[in-house]
């Protein structure tokens, strides 16, 4: 496997492409209004729940990447003071060890900083403690 294939999947991370938008909930109302009996159509009732369900679902879905995103940036966090090793994100062949400075949010995600530069959280091979310990 070619080093920018393996780099192109190491940058590559899910990015949540199952939430359902209001085009989803559209597409669904409109498929359903297609295939509906006319002699016995859906009720105005039925289609206020169906999109108050939508809602429902996909402000569930925007509190659950939150708690995601939170519950990585707590796993970041706790690694300031460590030493880690990780794999180098332009040489996915190298292997890099450094001690976590800090931890934070950038554009790519969640990410640790190792000698002053940001690495992704995702990286991260092994971890020591202040004894080397693993």
């Amino acid at each position: 496997m070619s080093n920018n294939t393996e780099k192109t999947r190491f940058e590559n991370r899910v990015t949540g492409t199952t939430d359902l938008g209001p085009d989803a909930f559209l597409q669904l109302l409109m498929t359903q209004l297609k295939h509906q009996d006319p002699l016995n159509p859906m009720s105005n009732q039925e289609f206020l729940s169906q999109q108050a369900q939508f809602t429902q679902i996909s402000e569930l879905q925007k509190l659950n990447k939150s708690f995601n995103g939170q519950t990585l940036f707590v796993q970041a966090s706790s690694l300031v003071g460590k030493t880690v090793s990780f794999l180098n994100p332009d040489n996915l062949t190298e292997t890099l060890e450094g001690q976590v400075t800090e931890a934070k949010f950038n554009d790519k995600g969640t990410a640790v900083v190792v000698n002053g530069k940001d690495y992704p959280l995702e990286s991260i091979l092994s971890i020591k403690d202040s004894q080397g310990e693993v």
